[in-house]
């Protein structure tokens, strides 16, 4: 039978899609259920998930081959972007890491632990994805955001435990765990959608398989905010979306003059990463956004500053009355101005700050070691939605006096 005939769509992959689905509902109720058949956690989670995931895969392989949109000859090529998209990934998360702090892994890295681990966590990735690819390839045979999405969110959905949606207990909870969970884990789901449309399970796991792997395996892993965790969580997987979509044109269609193409990508990425690593303070400006309105009415609650970095004294030397600078007390970033400098014999220069809005001076002298940048720029209401995600232990209202 020839290939073209053997791969046409068929009426009956529909009804094995809805097989697969509830062969993916059934594992995640058997995941979440307590003492699910009173077999032990332990059993059940390193043993029996597992097998179940390699069933999954077992049965798709087993099932009529549902062949991924791009030809033979591009599969390696697009297997090889997937594992530099994955690479990219890493290396964003540690650049950002550098800046903001390296913690130690919670996971186990005795070689037991590394072996359960990748059984574990491989079995688990080996058999959504394949899942995935069959879902995703047995239902459009055209480049179907709509479906892309579609399946996206029900994988999405399926990757977080019931005990999750549980603790949504009200609407600040819910916005947060959208904001900082959900939605990165959609926009990498989504990202794996469109890998398994063009390359298959293959494209996908070896994109996932980096980031899940340098997660589990590495003993040190970036410290970030969760606000700079969900950026890059969010922001990444898209960008990557967008420059693989460009990278495949040029690829699938010869017309195309090559330098052109690679060029236009290569652009693309640079600008890509250089977009993310803004967003989470690589570079000597970074964005900050306002949550009180102890500076009012120059800054508004819900704006956004552009701040230059002080790394040395300097800098430091060259502040004067009435610039804005960001410090940090207490674990929190506060932008206010300086209305006074005082040069302390014993403790050098210290400066006197007060928000426009407030009664009086802040109580206490900032010292130079806290100061971490002078406002250059406001950009008026783009940082609103963090208003809504913004937990309310991460402000202080002590610090705003009236």
């Amino acid at each position: 039978m020839p290939d073209s005939i053997k791969y046409l769509p068929e009426k009956n992959s529909y009804t094995r899609s809805i097989l697969v689905v509830i062969l993916l509902a059934v594992i995640y109720i058997l995941e979440n259920l307590p003492n699910t058949f009173y077999i032990d956690d332990v059993v059940f989670t390193y043993i029996i998930k597992p097998l179940l995931w390699t069933g999954v895969v077992a049965f798709i392989w087993f099932m009529p081959h549902v062949r991924p949109k791009a030809r033979l000859r591009h599969r390696k090529v697009i297997y090889l972007w997937g594992f530099i998209f994955g690479l990219m990934y890493i290396l964003i998360n540690i650049a950002a890491g550098f800046f903001e702090g390296i913690g130690k892994s919670p996971y186990s890295h005795s070689p037991a632990g590394i072996i359960t681990n990748i059984i574990l966590v491989g079995s688990s990735l080996a058999g959504r994805e394949f899942a995935r690819s069959y879902l995703v390839n047995s239902t459009t045979k055209k480049e179907n955001y709509f479906v892309f999405i579609i399946i996206a969110l029900f994988m999405c959905i399926t990757s977080f435990s019931v005990n999750k949606y549980r603790d949504l207990k009200d609407f600040e909870s819910t916005v947060q765990f959208i904001a900082e969970y959900f939605s990165p884990e959609f926009s990498q789901n989504l990202f794996a959608s469109y890998l398994t449309y063009l390359g298959g399970p293959g494209a996908s796991i070896i994109y996932l398989g980096i980031v899940e792997g340098f997660h589990w395996l590495s003993p040190v892993l970036p410290n970030l905010k969760w606000i700079n965790t969900a950026l890059i969580g969010i922001l990444s997987p898209i960008f990557f979306l967008m420059i693989f979509n460009s990278v495949y044109s040029d690829i699938s269609q010869k017309k195309k003059k090559e330098n052109e193409g690679t060029a236009g990508w290569i652009i693309t990425s640079i600008v890509s990463i250089a977009v993310i690593w803004f967003a989470v303070g690589v570079f000597p400006i970074y964005p900050s956004v306002i949550i009180t309105g102890s500076m009012e009415p120059q800054i508004k609650p819900g704006d956004v500053i552009l701040v230059e970095k002080i790394t040395d004294m300097e800098h430091i030397n060259k502040l004067k009355i009435n610039d804005v600078i960001q410090f940090k007390r207490d674990g929190i970033l506060i932008s206010h101005r300086i209305v006074d400098i005082e040069n302390n014999e014993n403790e050098g220069l210290l400066f006197k700050t007060k928000g426009d809005n407030n009664s009086g001076p802040d109580t206490d002298l900032v010292k130079p070691q806290d100061i971490k940048g002078i406002m250059k720029k406001i950009v008026p209401k783009i940082g609103w939605v963090t208003l809504l995600i913004r937990s309310n232990n991460e402000i202080s209202l002590r610090e705003v006096l009236f």
